[in-house]
């Protein structure tokens, strides 16, 4: 009998539409309704197609999840918001992201291209150079963050 761990193999090998044939038909379990809705939603996203994507990571927040799963699936809709637009709620969902998952910094470069997109750019920036100095990618830039930081606020007083 394939299991939902096939279907998963399936879609990182890149056999998107065999590993969604299979997870469509795990639907049926409740037990892992959440889990089998977020892997045919990444299944969509692999393929570019967010537009299909979106309903599923929908899905899946109302269902059982683990905490990595709930995580990703929330991030998964907030970022296909984004790709395909829906700027405001992309952006509600971010917000809420970085408030329930603060050490979530994939977070930040995401929400920061959502906000480009809805022509708030200091906020961006604000975020991107406060990601950077609280996570230097370099010795170099490491040698300067209590500098970064102090200017940083400075530019961006806490409010």
């Amino acid at each position: 009998m394939p299991t939902l761990r096939d279907a998963i193999v399936l879609r990182k090998q890149g056999h998107f539409e065999q590993s969604r044939t299979l997870l469509f038909s795990l639907l049926e379990s409740p037990e892992n309704r959440g889990a089998v809705c977020l892997n045919i939603a990444w299944s969509y996203d692999n393929q570019g197609l967010e537009s299909d994507a979106l309903e599923h990571y929908s899905e899946a927040l109302k269902h059982k999840l683990s905490a990595e799963d709930k995580f990703e699936a929330k991030f998964g809709l907030a970022c296909t918001h984004r790709c395909l637009g829906h700027l405001v709620e992309a952006e509600s969902l971010f917000i809420e992201l970085l408030a329930e998952y603060p050490a979530a910094t994939e977070v930040i470069p995401f929400y920061a291209l959502c906000l480009i997109s809805l022509k708030k750019k200091d906020e961006a920036l604000q975020h991107l150079l406060k990601l950077i100095a609280a996570n230097p990618p370099t010795p170099a830039i490491q040698t300067y963050q209590a500098a970064l930081s102090g200017y940083i606020n400075e530019a961006y007083p806490v409010s």
